[in-house]
């Protein structure tokens, strides 16, 4: 439809709303217990679905680790109204989920 607006598109788009409704604080009190989800959905998979989900967190973290190597306090500008890598504690906590969630040396 050429004429919706922004909130039909929103709410046709759980994303967009979940994206429009989330702050920093949100996102930062959320990561520990969705790093403890993870952590249990990882013990109940495959091999290969477990290699697929160590690649795809691995890639996040060096990505993270790369984008503030060289200011820890960096603000990243996202396409995004929010990002999961909004701030510092979540980019850190991004950045070790791996070895949370024993990624590492795989």
């Amino acid at each position: 439809m050429a004429n919706e607006t922004e909130t039909d598109i929103t709410t046709q788009n759980p994303d967009l709303m979940l994206d429009a409704e989330l702050d920093a604080a949100a996102l930062e009190a959320a990561l520990p217990t969705l790093a403890e989800k993870l952590g249990l959905l990882s013990a109940d998979l495959t091999v290969d679905e477990r290699a697929v989900l160590s690649s795809i967190v691995t890639s996040a973290s060096l990505h993270l680790r790369e984008l503030q190597k060289d200011n820890e306090e960096a603000l990243f500008i996202f396409a995004k109204p929010i990002s999961a890598a909004a701030t510092p504690e979540i980019r850190m906590g991004l950045i070790d989920l791996p070895e949370q969630l024993g990624f590492t040396g795989e």
